[in-house]
């Protein structure tokens, strides 16, 4: 072999084996530390198949991040839900009553998100705020849940009550997940060795919303 190719060579041979130490081998990235703390927020809820795909890949071991999470997944749901009403809505232009289901669906959806804004207030972002404010971010994602609940519930026609779900019931099944981790927190707080009490007053400053803000017209 003569000089040049030698050379070559042995470029080939160090640019290899440089790749070999930059790429770094695939590994499973969820720790058992990790997939122990999703175990323990999931074990409240109904669907801890959903709950433990949601929360899988958070970077973090914190029970007040994962919480969060869970419910930040359910705002994002209900956007998602909102955006799907709004692209359907043209389709029904002719069709009276599915025209006022959707818009309000719409309605009911927007009210889950004025709630969320409250919720955040509520939760903060540590499980101190949390216990804080327990009874009213517990309140609040009821409230977001039901929502979804009597949107579907005043849609008696099954074609599109299932367009309709179609649509919102991932936004439905999230925020179910959220009313799960609240009403099972004391049993969360055990799991983790937290010993901070939870608060069953209503912290909420805000005054209930007229009877009329949970219908359309």
């Amino acid at each position: 072999m003569n000089t040049p190719i030698k050379l070559a060579f042995l470029i080939l041979c160090i640019a290899l084996t440089a790749t070999a130490f930059i790429v770094p081998a695939k590994r499973d990235a969820v720790s058992p530390h990790h997939q122990k703390a999703v175990d323990g927020i999931c074990s409240v809820v109904q669907d801890k198949r959903l709950c433990s795909i949601t929360l899988r890949n958070v970077p973090s071991d914190d029970p007040a991040v994962l919480v969060r999470y869970l419910a930040t997944a359910a705002e994002a749901s209900v956007k998602k839900g909102l955006k799907f009403l709004s692209g359907i809505k043209p389709k029904y232009k002719g069709n009276a009553f599915a025209t006022t289901c959707i818009t309000g669906c719409e309605k009911q959806l927007h009210n889950a998100l004025d709630d969320f804004a409250d919720f955040w207030k509520a939760a903060g972002k540590n499980l101190t705020s949390m216990a804080e404010n327990y009874f009213t971010c517990k309140k609040k994602m009821t409230s977001i849940f039901t929502y979804h609940s009597t949107c579907l519930d005043d849609i008696y026609d099954k074609t599109l009550h299932k367009v309709v779900e179609g649509g919102i019931g991932l936004g439905k099944r999230m925020s179910g997940e959220s009313v799960d981790v609240f009403a099972g927190m004391g049993k969360v707080f055990n799991t983790f060795n937290i010993k901070t009490k939870l608060n069953q007053k209503d912290t909420d400053t805000l005054l209930p919303p007229p009877l009329s803000f949970y219908y359309y017209g």
